[in-house]
C-alpha cells in the first residue's frame, strides 16, 4: 500500500538499477508495478556500471539491461571512487568536471530538464566520443 500512495500523484518515474542480476529483477518488478498503476512515462538510470567489467562479460551491458526492461534510457553513471571521495569531503560531485560520474549525473539532470544532450555510455565511446563528451562538458 506505501508503494500505491508514494506513486499516486506522480507523473513521472525514475527507475536506477545497477547492472546486477537481482537489482535488474528488482527494478523490472517496479516498472510493472508502476504500469499497474498507469504510471507510463518511466525512465531508467544505471548506476556504478563498470565498462571493462563489460568488455570482459563479466557485467551487463547498457544495451542489455535497456532490452530487459524495455524502458527509455535517461544515463548511465559509471561506476567511480571520486562519489565516495566526494561524500566524504562534503563537495558535490558534479562541481569536479574531471569525474566521469559527475559529468552523467550533470547530463541526466540536463536531461530532466528537457535539454538535448546525446547519451554517454561512460566509456564506451572511444576516442571520438570522449572527444565529444569534452566539448559538451
Amino acid at each position: 500500500q506505501g508503494f500505491k500512495n508514494a506513486v499516486a500523484g506522480a507523473q513521472t518515474a525514475l527507475v536506477v538499477t545497477t547492472p546486477e542480476v537481482s537489482a535488474i529483477r528488482d527494478a523490472d518488478r517496479v516498472i510493472g508495478l508502476l504500469e499497474a498503476a498507469m504510471l507510463h512515462d518511466i525512465h531508467l538510470i544505471i548506476n556504478r556500471l563498470n565498462q571493462k567489467m563489460v568488455k570482459k562479460g563479466d557485467m551487463m551491458s547498457t544495451q542489455d539491461i535497456v532490452g530487459l526492461l524495455a524502458v527509455p534510457l535517461l544515463g548511465v553513471v559509471p561506476e567511480s571512487e571520486d562519489v565516495v571521495v566526494s561524500t566524504n569531503r562534503g563537495i558535490p560531485l558534479v562541481h569536479d568536471r574531471g569525474s566521469r560520474a559527475g559529468v552523467a549525473f550533470q547530463r541526466i539532470a540536463a536531461r530532466l530538464n528537457g535539454e538535448n544532450v546525446p547519451l554517454d555510455d561512460n566509456g564506451a565511446e572511444g576516442f571520438f566520443g570522449r572527444m565529444k563528451r569534452f566539448i559538451w562538458s
